[in-house]
């Protein structure tokens, strides 16, 4: 699901917009679009050159699929423990971690994983920052 807090944390996830490369059937927004309808990227519809060098212009929102596909190398070792730590969290369980109970959705939760595992990075639920999870 793509709320809009998700697209928040993507548009404020400046490392991960800087990563994508426009394949076809990624989706993004426009950032100054008042709508922020979610558009799908068609390499003959769009210039991937343009895209790239536009920084800041176009919203990157990726998918679980993705954003998995990010963390691969680790992903044995972490799907399971954050599984875990979204069902704990979104239950209410007292023991589930706080950085987690921001999560409203599979991929806010996911691209918390991938914030944190490649860039050290935690969501306040305004900004990302440097940080380890205790």
């Amino acid at each position: 699901m793509i709320t809009d807090n998700y697209i928040r944390m993507c548009d404020k996830a400046k490392q991960l917009q800087r990563a994508w490369k426009p394949k076809d059937w990624d989706r993004f927004v426009y950032r100054d679009s008042e709508e922020m309808d979610i558009m799908m990227y068609l390499e003959k519809e769009y210039n991937r050159k343009e895209m790239i060098i536009i920084n800041g212009v176009y919203i990157w929102l990726p998918t679980q699929e993705q954003l998995q596909e990010i963390v691969k190398d680790i992903l044995f070792l972490i799907q399971g423990s954050f599984i875990d730590l979204y069902m704990s969290a979104s239950t209410g369980h007292r023991d589930s971690h706080i950085i987690c109970r921001k999560a409203k959705s599979m991929n806010e939760l996911w691209l918390m994983c991938v914030m944190y595992e490649k860039y050290h990075k935690i969501w306040t639920g305004e900004k990302w920052v440097k940080g380890v999870i205790k």
